[in-house]
């Protein structure tokens, strides 16, 4: 590696550090915008361009909505509506985890507790459905089940999956419903056996469940604003509930077991079977909460879809979820104004584009309403003003990603890669899909990373949690790894994930027309005039020599550095 391009690297890092924390920048500030007020219901119409006339516009867009793309596929996209792409994509098959694990365990292959992340990862990379599958991962961040607590699991934790691939555009309300039932979230939050309480014992109903499906899962911790704003009493926030309501409520969540012959046997596939009630487990006493009153005597099933219900009537779900996607997808500090929008589509279950494309059910609660008001919305479409307090801080698996379906690898198996099946460690990316350390997942939405720029605005930020001086290194090199076809394979024998460069190699002896290629790539324009610089004057010294042996290696060794330092730029971390 060249005095140059290290140099370029811990520049990068001491960017991203300053961002979030880790000393001064000159980089002005801008203050948040207006928090405004919650009280009127705008139309759900956005009269904006969502025509992608430019490399750029498709780059971005695809980014944003889902993990990155090829030059032939932003190529494919040109002068096309985002409005159809999305609609393609809510009607793309739907990719599910259980029954090819299911399939590899019975033919006898060998099979690991990894399995369903693996699977994970080969899906974001190859398969087609790609909204869904970006929106199974952004609902994997807010109602998380994560492995790390599982053990030797994956069809526990597939199933979960299946759950929320199934219900990835269909209606907030089922969700719930169908999460409550799995086996990996009552495992995860604790009511797995869950039973009422015993007076002469003193045993109470566990509360894990009844706590964070209200703090998490539906209406946060404070009253809100259409606008995701908390609302007022003389100039203080409102509590949503009381540690009376979880009482309550965990009374609801009692009675839930493995599916099997009895209270405490399960059968063989319990583990990826829908749960089922004892009414003799469940509490039979009077369960209220949030202004709700179960009769006592209320069965298990009853409890829950009136519990259920009531919980998703509530009217911070809007704001509360709505803001918490947008996050996920387009925006880390969205506006008052953004989150009203898409509350609103939320609510409605309506959402219009700009081309008078119609999406949603007309059923408060649908997911396709309102991820379509996410992504066409006027603060994220082409031509809309920018400022400092809008953009995506884009979290490191979702740059990598980016990296492997614009060089579309070959030979996709995750199964192959140490790196990927353990990417949580700080010496990789800090994080892995469905493993984050507890309930509140890797980053907490709500974050404002202390002693930065961003934190002197009071801007969220919510990524920065997981940035530090470590990770920012072991991602440089995670990234390089890859980049360069040397990652660590399970087995030597077999090369996974293996980038395509051919049209990078027609490029190699061109410097500029093999940097504006990948700005257009992966930076969507973005790149500075400074980093230009400093990738042409470390190419300048990676001579090309003419022997037959060495040629495609050092024009190999060109490119991947190239590449190195585009996806380590600031530029491809915070869209």
């Amino acid at each position: 590696m060249s005095k140059n391009l290290k140099r370029f690297l811990i520049g990068s890092s001491v960017i991203l550090l300053t961002a979030c924390g880790g000393g001064s920048s000159s980089t002005p500030s801008t203050p948040p915008p207006s928090s405004g007020s919650g009280g009127s219901t705008p139309p759900t119409t956005t009269k904006s361009v969502s025509t992608l006339e430019t490399e750029a516009d498709v780059a971005n867009f695809r980014a944003l909505a889902g993990f990155g793309s090829s030059h032939d596929e932003q190529k494919n996209l040109l002068g096309t509506d985002a409005a159809d792409w999305l609609a393609q994509q809510f009607k793309a098959s739907p990719t599910y985890y259980l029954d090819s694990l299911l399939n590899r365990q019975a033919s006898g292959a060998e099979f690991y507790n990894w399995e369903h992340r693996a699977a994970f990862w080969d899906a974001m990379v190859k398969n087609e459905d790609e909204l869904r599958l970006r929106m199974v991962y952004a609902l994997s961040q807010i109602l998380v089940a994560s492995d790390e607590a599982m053990g030797d699991q994956p069809l526990t934790m597939a199933y979960y999956m299946d759950v929320l691939s199934k219900n990835a555009f269909g209606n907030y309300r089922d969700l719930l419903q169908d999460i409550t039932y799995s086996p990996a979230m009552a495992k995860y939050l604790t009511y797995m056996r869950n039973r009422k309480g015993n007076p002469k014992t003193g045993r109470m109903p566990d509360e894990n469940y009844a706590r964070e499906i209200m703090q998490l899962f539906t209406i946060g911790l404070v009253e809100l604003e259409m606008d995701g704003t908390p609302k007022l009493e003389n100039g203080s926030p409102v509590e949503t509930y009381t540690n009376d309501d979880i009482i309550g409520l965990a009374r609801v969540f009692t009675g839930l077991t493995y599916k099997g012959p009895g209270f405490w046997e399960k059968d063989d596939d319990a583990g990826y079977s829908k749960l089922v009630a004892y009414a003799d487990r469940h509490s039979e006493l009077e369960k209220s909460f949030l202004g709700k009153t179960i009769n006592a005597g209320t069965g298990p099933e009853d409890s829950i879809n009136q519990a259920l219900d009531h919980l998703f009537e509530h009217p911070n779900v809007a704001p509360f979820i709505s803001k918490q996607l947008i996050q996920r997808f387009t925006m880390s500090h969205p506006s008052p104004d953004y989150v009203r929008r898409v509350a609103q589509a939320f609510e409605s279950g309506s959402f219009m584009a700009p081309n008078d494309t119609v999406f949603g059910t007309g059923e408060r609660g649908d997911l396709k309403a309102t991820l379509a008001a996410i992504l066409l919305d006027e603060d994220v479409l082409p031509g809309a003003a920018k400022s400092e307090s809008t953009g995506k801080i884009r979290e490191p698996i979702l740059r990598w990603v980016h990296w492997a379906k614009a060089f579309e690898v070959a030979e996709v198996s995750a199964r192959n890669e140490w790196t990927l099946l353990y990417s949580e460690k700080s010496k990789r990316l800090s994080q892995r899909p469905f493993g984050s350390p507890s309930v509140f997942n890797f980053y907490r939405p709500g974050y404002v990373a202390p002693g930065s720029e961003t934190g002197k605005a009071n801007l969220t930020a919510p990524e920065f949690q997981i940035v530090h001086e470590g990770g920012v290194i072991g991602y440089a090199n995670f990234m390089s790894d890859f980049i360069l076809d040397r990652s660590s394979t399970v087995d030597d024998t077999w090369n996974t994930f293996i980038p395509d460069y051919t049209r990078e190699m027609t490029m190699v002896d061109d410097p500029d027309a093999l940097i504006q290629h990948l700005d257009n790539l992966l930076l969507a324009g973005r790149m500075s005039d400074q980093t230009r610089d400093r990738i042409k004057l470390v190419l300048a010294e990676m001579p090309i020599r003419e022997d037959v042996d060495n040629t495609e290696q050092d024009k190999f060794a060109r490119i991947g550095v190239a590449i190195t330092m585009t996806v380590t730029d600031p530029a491809f971390a915070i869209q």
